[in-house]
């Protein structure tokens, strides 16, 4: 009985999001295949695209069919926290699709008049390991980041796809 409970009970917790994690680290990395276009094309429309999709975007780097942009994402918070998730997103465009990727990830928090803090991606997973209230908000925060960063790939994706 137990096992028929624990093997109806899975479908429940893989549902969850979860953010990526690469050598302790967030980072979000894959290849999107999109037929019939040239790398020219699809360059060309990630960079319209990034400006309008990235908030404070800053462009980093180019390089022929390539662009690594810096921006930030705000996540909900009670009126006296403010807190934004500053990254890299790195696009490759190909043949036939592009490769991308958001590293350095970092989260800024500030308390209303107070001082800002900086924690990187690993220094927020470690509260993960924490127990009680820690463990739940760290858990909110990761949530709210990939349901953003997963967003932001689809809208990525949605633009370039357009005709």
């Amino acid at each position: 009985m137990k096992f028929l409970f624990v093997l109806l009970i899975i479908p429940v917790f893989s549902i969850g999001q979860t953010v990526h994690i690469k050598d302790d680290k967030i980072v979000y990395e894959g290849r999107e295949n999109i037929p019939g276009l040239s790398a020219e094309e699809i360059y060309r429309k990630v960079q319209k695209a990034l400006s309008g999709l990235v908030r404070n975007y800053i462009n980093d780097t180019r390089s022929v069919n390539s662009v690594r942009a810096r921006g930030e994402l705000k996540l909900k918070t009670p009126y006296t926290i403010i807190r934004t998730v500053s990254y890299f997103i790195t696009v490759h465009a190909k043949e036939n699709g592009y490769d991308y990727k958001i590293d350095s990830v970092f989260f800024k928090e500030k308390v209303r008049g107070g001082k800002e803090v900086t924690k990187s991606s690993t220094e927020v997973l470690e509260g993960i390991s924490e127990t009680g209230r820690v463990v739940g908000e760290t858990e909110k925060v990761l949530n709210e980041t990939d349901m953003k960063f997963q967003r932001l790939l689809a809208l990525l994706r949605l633009e370039i796809n357009k005709s």
